[in-house]
C-alpha cells in the first residue's frame, strides 16, 4: 500500500467579517471548510481585542448564528455579535489548499485593503497589516501602556500563535479510501471496517492478521447449489402458497400456520429443544416476510416477484437474502448503522470459531472484551484522523440483535439440518460482512 497517494491536506474557506462603516472591524479568518461557526467568532473577538469565551460545547453545540460556509453563496450572511455589532456582514470565498504547519485558524489579512480575500492562505502575514490599533485602543501606546486593561494592538502574527494554541496547525490527513486497502477485499464501509475502527490499535492489528489469516474476506461468490441448498425453506413456503396465494390467518392477518408447518414438514426440520433456535415455523414465517417474499393484497397473502425467483432458482435474486441476513437489529425506523454484536456473531460464524448457534453468545463476549481495554469502550482518534466519523457509524445496542440474526439463519437450514451451522451458512456469513 502506498500511504503516499492517500494523503491529503484540509481545504481552507476565507470568511470575511465587516461593519459598515468601520474599517477597523474587518478580519478575513481562515478556517477549515466544516469548522462551526464559534471558531468564527472566537477568531475574530480576538483578533478585535476581545477576550472570546470558550465554553463547554457538546459535539452538536454551536452558541453563535450559524454561518453557512457555503463558497457560492450569491449574497452576503448577516450575523449579531454582542459587544461588537448587531449587524456584521460574512462573506465567504474559497476554497483554498493550506499549508501543512499553518494554523488550522488564521486571521488572513485584516481586510483593508479589501481584495487579498481571495489570495493564498498565507497572504497577509508577513505584510504590516497590524499597524493599527484595534477598535476601542485609543493609540499604538496600548502595546506598551496599559497592557493590563487596554486591548492590544493587532498584529497578525499574535493573533495566529494564539489561535493556534486553541485550533493547532493544519496535519495531513488519508483519505477514506485508505482504510479499503488494509485487508483484501476490506471496504470502507463494510462492517468489518467499522469494527477494526473500534478496536485498541493492537488489537485491530490482531484482527486484520486473522482476517487474511482465516481468509474471510475472500471475494468468493456463492453458487447456484449454495444459493438452492439455503433457500429450501423459502422455495418450500412459496409452493404450499401456490400461484393464486392464500387467505389471510384471521388471527394476525397472515399466513394460515397449517400451511407454513406443511412447508416446514416437508424440510423435515425440527427444534432442538436445548438450543436457542426458535421454532421453524416462525423463523421460516418471519423471514420471508423480512425479504418480502410474501406480500398480503386484498384478503389473501400472496407471493412477490422476488419469491417466485427464489422458487425459479434465480441466483439474483439472493443477495437480498444476505442483505436481510446482515441488517438484522436495524428493522427500527430510524435504524441505521449495523449492531457491534450483529458483526462479531457473523464474523464467529464466518471463520468457524463458532460451531454451534449456541456459541454466538461467548464470541460477542469475547469481541466487546477486547473493545473494552480501551477506557471508555471504545478507541478515540484525533478530530484529523479519518477514523474519528467512524463511531457514528454502528447502530445503537440492542440486545435482541444476535437473536434476529440467529433466526433468521435458521431460515436458510439446509434440509433435515435445521439450526445447523451447514457450510451454506458460513458462506452467507463471510458475504454479510463484505
Amino acid at each position: 500500500m502506498n500511504l503516499a497517494q492517500h494523503v491529503r491536506v484540509t481545504q481552507t474557506l476565507h470568511v470575511q467579517l465587516s461593519v459598515a462603516d468601520e474599517p477597523a472591524l474587518t478580519r478575513i479568518i481562515g478556517v477549515p471548510a466544516d469548522a462551526p461557526s464559534y471558531w468564527i467568532v472566537e477568531a475574530y473577538q480576538l483578533s478585535l481585542g476581545i477576550e472570546p469565551e470558550a465554553p463547554e460545547l457538546d459535539d452538536m453545540d454551536d452558541p453563535w448564528p450559524l454561518i453557512d460556509l457555503t463558497s457560492w453563496r450569491a449574497r452576503p450572511q448577516c450575523i449579531s455579535i454582542p459587544g461588537i455589532a448587531a449587524s456584521i456582514e460574512v462573506v465567504v470565498t474559497g476554497p483554498f489548499i493550506a499549508r501543512m504547519g499553518e494554523p488550522r485558524v488564521t486571521v488572513v489579512t485584516d481586510g483593508g485593503d479589501g481584495g487579498s480575500a481571495g489570495g493564498d492562505a498565507g497572504a497577509g502575514r508577513e505584510e504590516d497589516a497590524g499597524a493599527r490599533p484595534a477598535a476601542g485602543s485609543p493609540d499604538d501606546r496600548a502595546s506598551v501602556v496599559g497592557w493590563q486593561t487596554e486591548r492590544p494592538a493587532f498584529h497578525a502574527e499574535h493573533v495566529a500563535f494564539e489561535l493556534a494554541q486553541r485550533f493547532g496547525l493544519v496535519q495531513p490527513q488519508f483519505s477514506p479510501e485508505v482504510n479499503g486497502d488494509l485487508v483484501s477485499g476490506l471496504r470502507a464501509s463494510s462492517p468489518i471496517a467499522v469494527l477494526c475502527e473500534s478496536l485498541p490499535p493492537v488489537r485491530r492489528l490482531a484482527l486484520l492478521a486473522h482476517l487474511e489469516g482465516s481468509r474471510v474476506l475472500e471475494p468468493t461468490p456463492i453458487d447456484a447449489a449454495t444459493a438452492e441448498r439455503a433457500s429450501a425453506g423459502l422455495r418450500a413456503l412459496v409452493a404450499r402458497i401456490g400461484p393464486d396465494g392464500v387467505e389471510q390467518d384471521p388471527t394476525d392477518g397472515w399466513l394460515p400456520r397449517d400451511v407454513v408447518r406443511d412447508a416446514v414438514d416437508s424440510l423435515e426440520w425440527a427444534r432442538d429443544p436445548g438450543s436457542q433456535c426458535a421454532d421453524p415455523a416462525e423463523a421460516l414465517i418471519a423471514f420471508a416476510r423480512r425479504v418480502k417474499a410474501i406480500r398480503r393484497l386484498r384478503g389473501r397473502v400472496v407471493v412477490t416477484n422476488l419469491g417466485r425467483s427464489l422458487a425459479t432458482g434465480e441466483l439474483r435474486a439472493f443477495p437480498r437474502i444476505v442483505d436481510a441476513v446482515g441488517s438484522a437489529g436495524q428493522e427500527g425506523l430510524f435504524g441505521s448503522g449495523r449492531p457491534r454484536e450483529v458483526t462479531l456473531a457473523l464474523l464467529a460464524l464466518a471463520d468457524g470459531t463458532a460451531e454451534t448457534f449456541d456459541d454466538l453468545a461467548g464470541a460477542v463476549e469475547l469481541g466487546e472484551a477486547a473493545i473494552a481495554l480501551v477506557p471508555g469502550g471504545t478507541w478515540r482518534y484525533s478530530e484529523s484522523s479519518t477514523r474519528s466519523y467512524r463511531d457514528r457509524a454502528r447502530g445503537p445496542e440492542d440486545p435482541n440483535a444476535v437473536q434476529r440474526l440467529v433466526d433468521g439463519l435458521c431460515a436458510l437450514s439446509s434440509p433435515g439440518a435445521y439450526g445447523e451451522i451447514t457450510p451454506e451458512i458460513r458462506a452467507i456469513a463471510r458475504a454479510a460482512l463484505r
